[in-house]
């Protein structure tokens, strides 16, 4: 169970440019391109928003990830141990995910990469920098802070939260790098594995 924890906040503009990267970050899934009816996401965070909405939404974000940290990094320790925490939509599209991929140990079926991370390699401890609002909607801006890669000026992830009655949960994750999402590559993921069950029932 994820504790809030006190978070020392500091709200800075966030320029997205391109910048050199150490860090060996997510490629976009098998097959995402055949689907370029998929709009890809706005992963930019705009005017800060300093409200106390905000604020609780980057307390939630900063305690996941601290807590992430503690698992080791492990995707499917969240999905199993932290599901309140997710929008039920990505969280059984998360579940779908991981029983594919425990259904084809020896194969390539699911995600091979960190989708709360945007990466393969952690970049440990990752912070909220920042903070916007859409609608409902509350984008936090996170940011890898390792000291084996050049600094950034754009964030590794941008975790998408709403409240749902007392409670923050996210409903998305943004990927900066290719400006998808993880519901998209899930999304990817699964019409691929639908095609390749129908060319082997052939």
């Amino acid at each position: 169970m994820i504790h809030a924890t006190t978070l020392v906040w500091r709200l800075s503009p966030l320029v997205l440019a391109v910048v050199p990267v150490m860090a060996c970050h997510r490629e976009a899934p098998a097959g995402s391109e055949a689907h370029p009816g998929v709009a890809s996401q706005d992963s930019t965070l705009g005017a800060p928003a300093p409200d106390s909405a905000a604020q609780s939404a980057a307390r939630f974000v900063q305690a996941f990830y601290e807590w992430y940290k503690r698992t080791g990094d492990r995707y499917e320790v969240a999905v199993r141990d932290s599901s309140g925490f997710f929008d039920a939509v990505l969280l059984g599209a998360m579940r779908l995910d991981l029983a594919a991929q425990a259904g084809s140990p020896d194969a390539v079926s699911g995600l091979d990469w960190d989708p709360f991370l945007a990466a393969q390699d952690p970049c440990d401890p990752y912070q909220v920098t920042g903070t916007t609002r859409r609608g409902d909607t509350i984008l936090v801006a996170v940011n890898g802070m390792c000291t084996d890669r050049q600094p950034q000026s754009r964030p590794d992830v941008v975790a998408e939260v709403r409240r749902v009655g007392s409670r923050w949960v996210f409903v998305d994750f943004r990927h900066v790098e290719d400006r998808g999402s993880l519901l998209q590559d899930l999304k990817a993921l699964r019409e691929t594995r639908g095609a390749d069950t129908a060319h082997g029932g052939r």
